[in-house]
């Protein structure tokens, strides 16, 4: 039976076996037309490989008896489907909308699927519509047709390898280092700028040395711990060169930057700041270019440099 009023459901649980938990299920009807979608909402959300925006057509194909879920897929009308998975809040939602404009939404999570929906097609340009312009519905089922096109789709996002997709944490310090260049907050971007390189090689040690970033206590390690976990290899995985490029970024992002000592007078100044973007974003390119070239995905930032102090 389903949990009287649940929140969230481990995405795990759905695998667990003797669990049958159920879905959340939101059925929206707009009493507008045209539905218009957010994408700014979508682009600063995040997009990875696990994630899916098609349109599904009529379907020109025979079942296949031997699929168990071939009767439901056949039968389903054109819609567009849009599939999210947010591996760090575990929270996975799929947004079905047919063409006579019902919207289906499946989630483990009520809350994210309720603030996914409300931000893509919500509050945005040219119409700003409210919820005040929806009829919903939703509950808690346990229907099987529901539980299992809910599994297959939960199943197509989780067998995407994680290992593949660079963590948000990257792209978040960068956009928060440029908009700290921006704003003349020096201190801030340098900040920023070694805590995208901490991320990255938190990354890159499970990556190239097949082992966790932390000690032999199992403490996470430092950013100075990690650059030298990749100076001790031999033959070497990084090149000395972007190594130095690293330790150049720790050591000014260390006082005062990063920790609370202060130098005496001293002060941060736009060139500071703009040499530490200009390390990171010349440190990201050459690893996703040249050492670690299966990850499809890298983040460039483009600084402007020829604007005089």
């Amino acid at each position: 039976m389903p949990q009287e009023n649940p929140t969230r459901i481990s995405t795990q649980d759905y695998f667990t076996e003797g669990k049958t938990p159920p879905v959340y299920r939101m059925k929206v009807n707009p009493r507008f037309s045209p539905i218009d979608m957010n994408l700014q909402f979508v682009f600063k959300e995040g997009w990875s490989h696990a994630d899916r925006l098609r349109f599904h057509t009529d379907a020109k194909f025979k079942s296949n008896n031997a699929h168990p879920l071939s009767d439901l897929i056949i039968s389903l009308e054109p819609h567009l489907l849009i599939r999210r998975y947010d591996a760090e809040e575990d929270s996975f939602v799929s947004i079905n909308i047919g063409l006579d404009g019902e919207i289906e939404l499946l989630a483990n999570d009520r809350d994210f699927a309720q603030r996914y929906l409300h931000g893509l097609l919500l509050e945005c340009p040219p119409s700003f519509h409210s919820t005040e312009d929806l009829d919903i519905t939703e509950e808690w089922v346990d229907k099987s047709q529901t539980c299992a096109m809910f599994l297959g789709l939960l199943q197509g996002a989780l067998e995407w390898d994680p290992m593949q997709q660079i963590p948000p944490a990257i792209q978040t310090s960068l956009e928060e280092a440029e908009k700290a260049l921006s704003i003349a907050n020096y201190r801030s971007c340098v900040v920023m700028c070694r805590r995208t390189v901490e991320a990255l090689l938190k990354f890159a040690i499970p990556r190239l040395l097949h082992c966790a970033p932390v000690d032999n206590k199992g403490k996470a390690l430092r950013l100075d711990a990690m650059i030298e976990r990749f100076k001790q290899q031999n033959p070497s995985l990084i090149p000395a060169h972007l190594l130095h490029v690293l330790d150049s970024i720790r050591i000014i992002g260390n006082v005062p930057g990063a920790h609370a000592d202060e130098i005496k007078s001293y002060r941060f100044s736009k060139r500071d700041a703009e040499f530490a973007l200009v390390s990171v974003h010349y440190f990201l390119e050459q690893y996703f270019s040249k050492i670690d070239t299966e990850v499809s995905k890298y983040y460039t930032l483009t600084i402007d440099l020829t604007e005089k102090t």
